[in-house]
Order: structure tokens, then C-alpha cells, then sequence
């Protein structure tokens, strides 16, 4: 991000996914039957590359004393943001998330996900590891619009001893939009409205002791989602593995180490917009990817990255009857990607380690058990001069 501290941008990576984590208590602890928990926070602020804007995060949970971590949630979001025209939003992102952990006596676990997001400054300054992001950008060389509703429903069946498999499918509409003497115009002159629909499935093991404040445990995912060619509405044809690795580490009573890695493989006719993405959300960039380094900068069919980030507890206090706790966060992130991965492309790729980077910290506020919001800063080589996020959940 460049030039100023941003807050509230990346809306559609609000809320965590399956394992919606979060910072505080434990998950029974003061566990009251028949209560409801609402959280919500307002949003100002921005960027000169997306322009500045408002909104809202919040959710509502329900607890009845027995289900884990709560009966049900209901994340939502709404952000709009402007550039100089505020009848002409550059960025709008709006959302819902219903989480029922425990259907089926605990063995399911399900979300449905509706959201509607329209962004006009997405980056592109060319495909692979080592393209030069300029010092100044120009919106209509080196932006593009998207517009993409979508569906999303994911499920989570419980095999035992920390075994589950996921199962679940997405539905997209997309718009592309971008100037013809632009970046992306010299890649690919033009892109139709599409659809996409993607199946997905794969295995998770979850040995954390707590779902929604980690201190010890694993929570490992292998997924492999495929997206079918049928007819013209729905044109790209190919398929998308991913490996996440998580481990939470408790150095004391206040602090534990959190870690993550993260592999991403694409292979077949993958539409562009996607190449710089892993899970619906930025890689190589971004909030939940290489925090520090600009959103959707780098384009290739193969990420590696990992996180390294010690959350530490300072204090518990209550403000209007609202049970609030407070830390603070310190990370590395780090990471590359490839054109593909059998395909040598030197030069898109370089031949160098070429890793992209950023370190910083941050504050974590929860309030209840689970409504938690991060507000982080990022300095990297790549940001113009730091980046900076208030998102609800950790990152990971």
C-alpha cells in the first residue's frame, strides 16, 4: 500500500475460513446457555491507490452451552470506497457468512457464504516472479475492473481423532473490464462475462486445543478443488491443489507462535484474475497473504509462502458490560511464485530466490468469544511505503 495507512480494504477476506480463528478465551470458558454475542465495528479510511471510503464488520453468535466454539455465527461485512468521485466507488464489497459448526451431533460442520464485490484499481504490471512495480502507477495502464457476485457453500465432516473431510462448491459471475492500451491489453486483449463453478474437496486434520483461540495443536488442509468447461457461460477448464500447514506454539502463559505455510498449484486454462489468488484471496500480497507487499501484484500458476507471527495477550477489561481483551502481534511473511509448474519461464520467473517480503505488528482486539478485529502495519520492499489492514480475525 502506498503513501498512507490503510484501513479497511481486502472486505472479501473479512472473515477467516473453516477454521475461523480468533484471540481470547477458551471456548467454554464462561459459556452461558440461550446467549447471543453481537459484535460489529465501523470502517474509515483508505488508500491513494483504492481511494477512501467506509463501512461495517460485525457478527452475531449464538451460544447455547454445548455446542463448540458457538451454535451458530453470522459474519458480515460492507465496505464502499472512492477515489476523487464519491458517487463513482472504485471498491464495493458486501457480505454474509452463516457458520453452523455442529450439525449431525458435531460431525458437520457447514457455511454458506453470498457476496457481491466490485473493484476498478486491481493491479497488473505483467505475469511472473519478476515483474518491476513501478514507482508511480497509471490507472489505465496498469489497472483493471472486476465485478463477480458469488456463492459459496463448504462443509466440514468429522471423521475422528482430528480427521475430517471438506467438501463443498463456489459459483462466480465475472465482469473484466480494462483500458486498451493498458498493461494487461498487451497479455490478453479482451475477456467476456464468464462463469465459473468450482467443486471442491479434500482432508483437514485438527489437533488445536481451542478453534477459536489457538495456543497448541496443528490444523493441516490438503484441498483440491476442479472447475469444468461447459460450453461458452462457463469457459475455463482446470484445477487447483492446495497444502496449508499450521502450527501453534505456546511459549508462555501470554504468548504462543503462530506458523503457516501455504503451496498452491494451478494447472489447465486458469482465467488471469486467478493467478495471483489462493483460497479467494491474494498470495503473494495482501492481508491474508504477504502482508506488506501490494494485493494481487504477482501472477503465476504456483505460490509458496509461508507466515511466522508471535501473538502475545496483554489485558482483560469490560467496557459497557462487553468483555474486551487486548494484544498485540509481531510477523514475518515471505513468499514467490512461478509461471507454472512444468513450464520453465526464467524469463518471467528470474533465477534468483526472488523472495517477496514484509515484517510488522500489530494490535488484536477481541470482544466476547468471537468477534475479534487486527489491525496490522507492514513495511516491505515492495510497498510504497508500508502497508497497513484492519480486517476482523487473525490471519490465520
Amino acid at each position: 500500500m502506498r503513501h498512507i495507512f490503510h484501513v479497511g480494504f481486502a472486505a472479501a477476506a473479512l472473515v477467516g475460513s473453516l477454521c475461523a480463528p480468533a484471540f481470547g478465551e477458551g471456548e467454554g470458558e464462561g459459556a452461558r446457555p440461550s446467549e447471543t454475542e453481537t459484535g460489529l465495528l465501523p470502517l474509515v479510511g483508505g488508500d491513494t491507490d483504492n481511494g477512501f471510503g467506509a463501512g461495517a464488520i460485525g457478527s452475531v453468535a449464538n451460544f447455547d452451552g454445548k455446542s463448540v466454539p458457538y451454535r451458530w455465527q453470522l459474519q458480515f461485512a460492507i465496505f464502499v470506497a472512492a477515489k476523487s468521485d464519491p458517487t463513482s466507488p472504485s471498491y464495493e464489497d458486501t457480505f454474509l457468512n452463516l457458520i453452523i459448526p455442529q450439525l449431525l451431533d458435531g460431525r458437520l460442520r457447514l457455511e454458506i457464504r453470498p457476496s457481491f464485490t466490485r473493484e476498478t484499481a486491481l493491479r497488473f504490471y505483467g505475469f511472473g516472479n519478476a515483474i518491476t512495480i513501478p514507482q508511480t502507477s497509471t490507472p489505465m495502464r496498469d489497472f483493471y475492473t472486476r465485478l463477480h457476485p458469488q456463492l459459496q457453500v463448504m462443509s466440514r465432516w468429522q471423521l475422528g481423532e482430528g480427521w475430517s473431510v471438506l467438501a463443498g462448491g463456489q459459483y462466480l459471475y465475472n465482469q473484466v473490464s480494462y483500458d486498451a492500451d493498458s498493461t494487461l491489453a498487451m497479455e490478453i486483449p479482451s475477456v467476456a462475462p464468464h462463469s465459473v463453478i468450482r467443486a471442491q474437496t479434500g482432508l483437514a486434520y485438527d489437533t488445536r486445543d481451542n478453534e477459536v483461540s489457538p495456543r497448541s495443536g496443528t490444523y493441516d488442509t490438503f484441498e483440491f478443488r476442479e472447475s469444468p468447461q461447459i460450453g461458452s457461460a462457463f469457459p475455463y477448464a482446470y484445477q487447483q491443489y492446495d497444502l496449508a500447514l499450521r502450527a501453534f506454539v505456546p511459549l508462555s502463559d501470554r504468548n504462543v507462535l503462530a506458523m503457516r505455510v501455504v503451496g498452491d498449484v494451478m494447472v489447465g486454462d486458469v482465467p488471469f484474475y486467478e493467478l495471483s489468488r489462493y483460497d479467494d484471496t491474494s498470495a503473494i500480497g495482501g492481508s491474508n497473504g504477504v502482508r506488506g507487499v501490494p494485493a494481487y501484484t504477482f501472477y503465476g500458476k504456483v505460490k509458496l509462502f509461508g507466515n511466522l507471527e508471535l501473538r502475545t495477550h496483554l489485558t482483560k477489561f469490560n467496557v459497557w458490560g462487553r468483555h474486551m481483551q487486548l494484544g498485540v502481534a509481531t510477523f514475518f511473511d515471505a513468499g514467490r511464485l512461478w509461471w507454472a509448474i512444468d513450464q520453465s519461464r526464467p524469463d518471467l520467473d528470474g533465477t534468483g530466490l526472488g523472495l517477496h517480503w514484509g515484517a510488522g505488528g500489530g494490535l488484536r482486539l477481541q470482544q466476547g468469544r468471537a468477534f475479534l478485529v487486527r489491525a496490522d502495519v507492514a513495511w516491505s520492499p515492495d510497498a510504497r511505503p508500508v502497508g497497513g489492514y484492519l480486517l476482523a480475525d487473525h490471519i490465520f
